[in-house]
């Protein structure tokens, strides 16, 4: 059976590398004039398309191959240069696997504890403590017995709000067995809580 080609517009994707926060793709088209063949740019996905930014066009393949391979050596680089100075502020940052968790039944509540990513959800440069921990904050997936999937929950290592499904969850977190930084972030987050609980500022 022959696998669908991924199109955005009217260019068919050959080849993308999803690094970091970017998703890179080379393209072509080979009804557009002959100068813009071949396509190099960011994919964009807002949940129900997807598009190409900062495009760079030729009609060699090659160049457009080397440019390809120019930008995820580029951004790669970047991503490098953050999980260097993710590790000058934690140490040991490394992926949590399951046996340094408990684990979790879904007759359980997850919601107000400190649940761990499983890895493999993770592209293989997250796949550290300081993105798998996170405060569940609520969702229809963190009740018992939920009949919902979504969680929603803040990261402890730099305060962002996301959502996870509950089949994404390895398990959770006895608090006294968290890193120093993660058990500072906990705090810090509950007492913000509460002061807006509170409706204070």
């Amino acid at each position: 059976m022959e696998q669908t080609k991924r199109k955005i517009g009217d260019y068919t994707v050959l080849a993308s590398f999803l690094i970091g926060e970017h998703e890179i793709a080379l393209c072509e088209n080979p009804d557009a004039p002959c100068e813009e063949v071949y396509l190099c740019g960011y994919i964009e996905n807002n949940g129900l398309f997807e598009r190409l930014t900062d495009c760079m066009v030729s009609d060699s393949y090659a160049e457009i191959a080397t440019f390809y391979g120019e930008r995820i050596a580029e951004k790669s680089e970047e991503v490098q240069k953050k999980i260097e100075d993710i590790l000058r502020k934690v140490e040991g940052d490394r992926e949590i696997s399951a046996n340094a968790c408990k684990r979790v039944s879904y007759d359980e509540r997850i919601e107000g504890k400190v649940i761990v990513l499983r890895g493999d959800v993770l592209r293989p440069e997250y796949r550290r403590s300081t993105s798998q921990l996170l405060l569940c904050t609520g969702g229809f997936g963190a009740q018992a017995n939920a009949r919902g999937r979504t969680c929603f929950a803040t990261r402890l290592y730099d305060g962002q709000k996301t959502q996870c499904q509950r089949d994404d969850v390895l398990g959770v977190m006895p608090e006294e067995l968290l890193p120093e930084w993660a058990r500072t972030s906990l705090e810090s987050l509950r007492r913000e809580a509460k002061r807006e609980t509170r409706g204070e500022r």
